[in-house]
């Protein structure tokens, strides 16, 4: 069965030992979820989603979004429209935090 783990362990650049630590699991099982030998039970496909903040439909491949499940797109939306408002999001969120920080300086002087 295809998945995604190895992509978004990659893709956050982590160690299978950091994951399995962190799971409470062995490097051994994390390598097997991540090439199909063996498939992860239902308490630990939710624990890896939990763990890499995504679904557990990004994880099966069933969904090609890697989002916080939180984002997860409506059905009413296109996806363009879908990734547009995400990276407005994104943005608007470093600005605040740029703006809080410039405020803070600013206070601070």
């Amino acid at each position: 069965m295809q998945n995604n783990f190895k992509t978004i362990r990659q893709k956050r650049g982590e160690l299978q030992i950091k994951v399995a630590m962190a799971l409470n699991t062995t490097q051994e099982s994390i390598s097997s979820y991540e090439t199909g030998r063996i498939f992860p039970s239902p308490d630990m496909l939710i624990k890896l989603a939990d763990y890499y903040n995504t679904s557990i439909d990004y994880l099966l491949c069933r969904t090609k979004y890697d989002l916080p499940i939180n984002d997860i797109k409506p059905n009413n939306i296109s996806d363009t429209d879908f990734m547009l408002l995400n990276k407005i999001n994104k943005l608007s969120t470093i600005n605040k935090a740029k703006a809080e920080a410039y405020i803070d300086g600013l206070n601070n002087n």
